[in-house]
């Protein structure tokens, strides 16, 4: 069956660091006809790309860690282990974004990238989609502090092993991509090992 929908009417609502509008809008019901009328507030959220990395030579993660406004009052302190992440610039291949928002945020640089899926982080009230990637890196110099100026970044590069990283689940590692990242890790450490050895 083939599910329609109607957009009858859309408002903008505010255009500062996130963007809102207001959405009129109908759809077909499963038991069948039209459902009533709908409005809704979206976050025009971009298309992010996210990078979990990982150095299968030292078995070994690296992460970043940053004030999360949305972490403020739900964990103390509000500042979470993620992965490396940035949006897509216009006509920006994803694969481009991965390597570059590495290099900014961590100083390392991608050596493959296997790519996990793309996703809705918060679909009942925001449009943002993220592609995660897994990158391959050499940890070996992964340390300091980074992130642009103007754009307010102050972030912690940490380096820990992967079942260190794996156990921070739901801890200090909350937040999507880092949870299906390091998920995906545990399911695929074994066979990035394997890769890893072969090309050295």
């Amino acid at each position: 069956m083939k599910k329609q929908y109607r957009i009858l009417e859309t408002e903008p609502l505010w255009q500062g660091f996130l963007k809102l509008k207001r959405y009129r809008l109908e759809h077909e019901c499963f038991a069948g006809g039209w459902c009533p009328e709908l409005v809704r507030e979206r976050v025009e959220g971009n298309h992010a790309v996210s990078v979990l990395l990982y150095d299968p030579g030292r078995d070994r993660v690296v992460l970043i860690e940053q004030f999360r406004i949305g972490a403020l009052g739900h964990q103390e302190p509000p500042w979470l282990l993620e992965t490396v992440g940035g949006y897509c610039e216009e006509g920006e291949a994803l694969e481009a974004v991965a390597i570059r928002e590495t290099r900014e945020e961590t100083g390392c640089e991608v050596q493959a990238l296997h790519f996990i899926g793309t996703f809705f982080t918060t679909p009942g009230w925001c449009g943002e989609r993220i592609t995660l990637y897994c990158g391959i890196v050499d940890s070996g110099g992964a340390e300091g502090i980074h992130g642009l100026d103007e754009e307010g970044e102050d972030i912690r590069v940490v380096v820990m092993s992967a079942d260190e990283a794996i156990g921070e689940l739901f801890h200090r590692a909350n937040s999507t991509s880092i949870v299906v990242g390091l998920q995906w890790l545990a399911a695929n450490r074994d066979r990035l090992q394997e890769v890893g050895a072969d090309s050295r």
